[in-house]
């Protein structure tokens, strides 16, 4: 048990080091790399408390974890909120109508049929599209 909590504090210790650090954490280029020197990289050979310190520059703390705990529902909401509306409009405007070349063939399937192909829908946009289409229809809220 004694582990899962120090892992748990190193966790949210990790995360409040990135956010400060560069404000976001999903689509970070530098989250892979960091993590990777910091912690992979030196293995056992680096007691964990000293993986943590070595990446955030502070001693373990539950500080953030306590932190977090200490927000009400409904303002992590908010920020949560927030912080979506804010990077989907980023990806609004630097979106483009090019489509993507991952230099492959994307299949979506749900068991036995086959929902989207890049193959059969010309590009990987297009596979989406399809793909978000059939994910409307079949989940859309009545109303």
């Amino acid at each position: 048990k004694l582990a899962q909590v120090l892992a748990e504090m190193g966790v949210h210790q990790t995360r409040e080091f990135f956010m400060g650090r560069d404000g976001f954490i999903s689509d970070n280029p530098k989250v892979g790399p960091t993590i990777t020197e910091a912690y992979w990289a030196p293995g056992n050979s680096e007691p964990f408390l000293g993986l943590v310190e070595n990446l955030t520059g502070a001693p373990l703390s539950g500080k953030p974890w306590v932190s977090e705990l200490e927000q009400s529902v409904e303002d992590v909401l908010k920020e949560e909120k927030e912080n979506y509306d804010a990077t989907r409009a980023k990806c609004v405007d630097e979106s483009s109508s090019e489509d993507i070349d991952l230099d492959m063939r994307i299949r979506i399937v749900d068991g036995d049929d086959v929902l989207a192909d890049t193959a059969e829908d010309g590009s990987f946009l297009a596979t989406c599209k399809v793909f978000e289409e059939y994910v409307q229809n079949r989940y859309a809220k009545e109303e």
